[in-house]
């Protein structure tokens, strides 16, 4: 099994902007799981008092983030040009050369990739 790609990001909400950000971002997650079968994780986090959404994503691999891009690029651009700001941070945990860390650093040039995977594992079902 490949070492897991985990991606988060938090991103401010533009002023006056939060309820359509949760109505849209909801939207966007129903949509990501109808679409992307391969995703293990994908959850949207606000903090209103913060003006800030923060999104998890846990993959198999590179290649799932590679897909969920592409899947999720539309949605993606029209947050950025209507309800979301800058990004706070941005940290990638995993692939390390992967073509798809280039891509994420296009939306935030200071994403931190953290490279080595120590220790850890997945369950699909729990307990």
């Amino acid at each position: 099994m490949s070492t897991p790609f985990i991606y988060t990001s938090t991103y401010r909400v533009r002023a006056g902007r939060f309820q359509d950000a949760r109505n849209k971002l909801a939207e966007h997650a129903e949509f990501i799981e109808a679409n992307e079968p391969r995703l293990v994780a994908f959850h949207i986090f606000a903090d209103e008092e913060a003006g800030t959404v923060s999104v998890v994503q846990v993959h198999r691999d590179p290649e799932s983030m590679e897909f969920h891009m592409k899947v999720a690029s539309e949605h993606i651009m029209s947050a950025l040009n209507d309800y979301l700001g800058e990004a706070v941070s941005t940290h990638v945990y995993g692939g390390a050369g992967a073509p798809i860390v280039d891509t994420i650093r296009q939306y935030d040039p200071d994403t931190n990739v953290v490279a080595e995977h120590l220790a850890g594992f997945t369950r699909t079902t729990a307990a």
